[in-house]
């Protein structure tokens, strides 16, 4: 299931600061990490997010405590089957909880850069980005937000040029109109059985 926390940024200044008297430590540090209010508001309201996903999908017993596996990949130590994963881009958070592994990633549709793209896409990908004139600053974000849900899911990180990351596969959602459209994308991988 897939949590969406829009206008994260109108959160009061003070809202990190009440989330570290309940954050487990690791959390609150990574949280004042940031030097931005903005990003330290962000980062709390990812785990708040996630707090509330637990909440609803009926599967909270206790404040999720992070960890990092392979690659720095987060999981939750006191909840081994659930798989999960954040994103915060430009004022918005989004949560998605998973039995298999997944990955997720949300990103304010800006101006398009043709020279990003060019970096960015394979000559497919960038065909498909440039082919809907008018739609370029869409299409090149949503080509991101799948190879970053595609990394995120397989706990790699982008260990490649991008144009080397996969982007196919993922399911994606456009929320938000005109000049505060942001997409989401997701991708699950199977678990492996185990022989």
């Amino acid at each position: 299931m897939i949590y969406l926390l829009a206008h994260a940024d109108a959160l009061p200044d003070s809202f990190p600061d009440l989330c570290r008297a309940f954050m487990p430590i690791e959390r609150s540090r990574q949280m004042m990490s940031y030097t931005r209010i903005a990003d330290r508001k962000l980062c709390a309201a990812a785990y708040v997010l996630l707090v509330y996903a637990l909440k609803k999908e009926k599967l909270f017993t206790q404040l999720p405590v992070f960890a990092y596996g392979s690659n720095n990949k987060p999981y939750l130590v006191n909840y081994p089957n659930i798989h999960f994963n954040i994103s915060h881009s430009r004022g918005a958070v989004v949560c998605v909880l998973s039995l298999d592994p997944v990955g997720i990633d949300i990103e304010k549709v800006t101006g398009y850069d043709d020279d990003m793209a060019r970096y960015i896409c394979n000559p497919k990908e960038y065909e498909w980005v440039t082919g809907l004139p008018g739609m370029e600053a869409q299409r090149f974000t949503e080509m991101w937000t799948r190879k970053e849900s595609y990394v995120k899911s397989t706990g790699t990180g982008i260990n490649c040029h991008p144009q080397q990351m996969e982007s196919g596969e993922s399911r994606v959602f456009y929320t938000g109109k005109n000049n505060d459209q942001y997409i989401i994308s997701i991708r699950q991988c199977s678990k492996k059985p185990t022989p």
